[in-house]
């Protein structure tokens, strides 16, 4: 066995190890006790938010995540934004209306479903660390062929968003209002679809090779490339999943309290930033930004409206992302969902609809519409371990397809928190992600030390 070998198998003993560490029963009581708090608060009408801010407090103390870009990560800081930050600044959300009946069960349906999602993923990162790490992949000689392999997909990419461009009104029309011209792209999903499949594996392999090679350029190269196709791209979320992708291998252990966590988060907020700016650029004001922006984070009113407007049900909307596989054969005339947050978005903001853009309602909306809330715990309890498991596996196996793996998904987790369990996306992204993954899973990414590459 060589010193690298030996220093691989130290790193996994030392993640098993912390994986098994406080992994105990105090996050299940700590959940289990806020709960029955408030909902008795709930009973007795007495103010939830400061509740529920204390309550999310306690949790992220007893079960604080181990890495930065992991679910457990990612769950609270969804739950942050949009539970948290957006009703304590948002413009939209006054204290009288934090007090209303229908705002009062959506704190307490929003943390069941924290404590729901913490407990999976805390279940499947202790799953993860009782299985025995695979030893001795070997780097494929296709992967020595990196330089070449990424100048042709710099290549295939820029057609794609080229063709994206002629495709949806050509050159002046993105120039004249970059926002308006990404929403109305009709007639070039095709080339979105590939240009983000092709762009999402250029990114994963850039960032491999400067960190192979020891050389920034190809790193470099690619965050140039972006910014500049960045209108195309147009969604904030495909710019921080193709940042993030890039930045693997040096992102894959990242600890929340690090220095470089808050760089991180700097970029993620800059592209948000930026992200909407660009999108309303022909009327929005310096003045009225901040507001605007805090605006955005509507999953807790979207809640409280649909608690108030509807009632429990059974798969009201579950079956929806299954239209999605009946578009190649043509779409009706007639209103065709392809998820809740299109049908609900049409009945209370049909002029948002007539341009396709959609409002997010929050995961507890799906389990309450399909599983009359309660019943659809355990499905979300289930989703958070498996994403935690194949976290866990990317941390043992310590592959740049296992890493891609958990990194998609563990980003693609967010647009399920604030929609459906079931994306009509997940139809392609789902065989996506694990054809990378088969591909790249016997490339290695090296610990610590850098060492040259092997030529097996």
């Amino acid at each position: 066995m060589t010193a690298s070998q030996l220093d691989l198998e130290a790193w996994h003993s030392r993640q098993m190890q912390q994986t098994r560490t406080g992994t105990g029963r105090t996050p299940l009581v700590v959940f289990a006790g806020c709960l029955a708090v408030l909902g008795s608060m709930h009973m007795l009408a007495l103010p939830m938010f400061p509740a529920f801010v204390s309550c999310y407090a306690i949790l992220l103390c007893v079960a604080f995540p181990k890495r930065t870009i992991s679910p457990l990560s990612f769950v609270y800081l969804y739950y942050a934004l949009w539970f948290v930050i957006a009703p304590a600044f948002a413009s939209r959300y006054s204290a009288d209306l934090l007090l209303r009946s229908e705002y009062s069960l959506a704190f307490l349906c929003a943390y069941a479903g924290l404590g729901t999602c913490t407990m999976g993923c805390l279940a499947g990162e202790n799953f993860a660390g009782r299985i025995p790490a695979r030893k001795g992949i070997a780097q494929p000689r296709t992967i020595q062929r990196l330089p070449l392999i990424n100048g042709a997909l710099f290549c295939i990419c820029t057609g794609l968003v080229l063709a994206i461009v002629v495709s949806s009104g050509g050159i002046s029309v993105w120039m004249a209002n970059p926002g308006d011209a990404f929403l109305n792209r009709a007639g070039s999903g095709v080339y979105v679809v590939a240009s983000h499949f092709c762009s999402m594996v250029l990114a994963l392999l850039c960032g491999h090779q400067a960190h192979r090679e020891r050389r920034p350029g190809a790193l470099l190269l690619f965050i140039v490339w972006l910014a500049m196709t960045s209108p195309v791209h147009g969604s904030k979320f495909q710019l921080v999943l193709l940042l993030t992708l890039s930045l693997i291998p040096w992102l894959r252990d990242l600890r929340p309290m690090s220095a470089r966590t808050v760089l991180l988060g700097g970029a993620f907020v800059a592209i948000f930033v930026l992200g909407l700016y660009f999108r309303n650029l022909t009327w929005i004001e310096l003045e009225t930004f901040l507001p605007y922006a805090l605006n955005y984070f509507t999953a807790l009113e979207n809640l409280a409206i649909s608690l108030r407007d509807f009632d429990p049900s059974w798969m009201q909307t579950f079956l929806l992302p299954f239209n999605k596989l009946l578009s190649p054969v043509g779409i009706p005339d007639q209103p065709f969902y392809f998820d809740m947050n299109h049908w609900l978005t049409d009945l209370y903001f049909p002029q948002a609809w007539k341009i396709r853009a959609t409002e997010q309602w929050p995961v507890e909306t799906d389990l309450y519409l399909n599983f009359q809330f309660v019943y659809g715990l355990p499905l979300l309890f289930a989703y958070l371990f498996v994403l935690s498991a194949v976290h866990g596996h990317a941390q043992r196996q310590n592959s740049l397809g296992a890493w891609f793996a958990a990194f998609v998904l563990t980003l693609l987790l967010v647009s399920h928190l604030r929609g459906s369990l079931i994306n009509h996306t997940d139809f392609y992204m789902y065989p996506f992600v694990a054809t990378v993954y088969l591909l790249l899973r016997r490339v290695p990414i090296q610990h610590g030390r850098r060492t040259a590459p092997s030529r097996s």
